[in-house]
């Protein structure tokens, strides 16, 4: 590939979207970093990490000390306006998971009304503003846990729709998929949500709009993207 994918990762923790991506120090992470990565396509130009809990920004400092401070932001992304983010093919993000988790019954969960769920909002707006600056993100790659499918208790199934719907209305065509840990040769049973979007100008999108049963047949856009 020769240009590469320039990624902003929001909610960035200690940096697992970028490790997957970048790999580390040109080792890849399929591998435990054992082997050399070579040409990965994708460059992380922008971060964002920042918990309103605590004064203490440990994951944020965790991060810059692994990957540096340069184009990393520990501000509250409420605050932060798109145009000051840098114009980017990919945004990726574990966007906060509290609302939607097994950590609390069903019935406390907030989902996209509570307090940290409202921070898919954030990714709307800056994908929407984007797209108004004449700049849109070509893709979307977000991760959740596997609740978000079945919130809130009282509406199964209504979070997870808005979010296929608030895309969808942006021009984005959405895979999505739940992928366990455990089926990956790692010792723990983790089930996480995945969502893959392309924006509608996109070779990938128009490739499914022209072949959708031989599309899923043949394993989605996640092998055409990320091989």
């Amino acid at each position: 590939m020769k240009n590469k994918i320039r990624v902003a990762e929001l909610f960035a923790g200690v940096g697992g979207f970028r490790l997957g991506l970048e790999g580390w120090q040109g080792r890849s992470a399929l591998s435990g970093y054992t082997k050399k990565l070579g040409n990965n396509g994708f460059e992380v130009v922008w971060s964002n990490q920042w918990e309103p809990s605590t004064k203490s920004q440990d994951a944020s400092k965790v991060y810059e000390q692994r990957f540096g401070n340069e184009h990393h932001s520990n501000n509250d992304i409420a605050t932060v306006a798109a145009n000051h983010i840098p114009d980017h093919d990919m945004l990726v993000g574990g966007f906060p998971c509290q609302d939607y988790s097994v950590a609390r019954t069903l019935s406390q969960s907030g989902g996209l009304q509570g307090k940290k769920g409202v921070l898919w909002w954030e990714i709307h707006r800056i994908l929407k503003d984007k797209m108004a600056a004449g700049n849109p993100v070509s893709y979307v790659f977000l991760e959740n846990v596997d609740r978000l499918l079945k919130s809130p208790v009282k509406k199964r199934g209504r979070d997870f729709a808005i979010i296929l719907a608030s895309l969808a209305d942006l021009g984005y065509a959405v895979e999505w998929r739940v992928i366990n840990a455990a089926e990956y040769g790692l010792p723990q049973r983790r089930r996480r949500t995945f969502i893959l979007a392309f924006f509608k100008d996109t070779a990938i999108y128009k490739q499914l709009d022209h072949k959708q049963g031989d599309w899923i047949a043949e394993g989605g856009s996640w092998p055409r993207l990320f091989r």
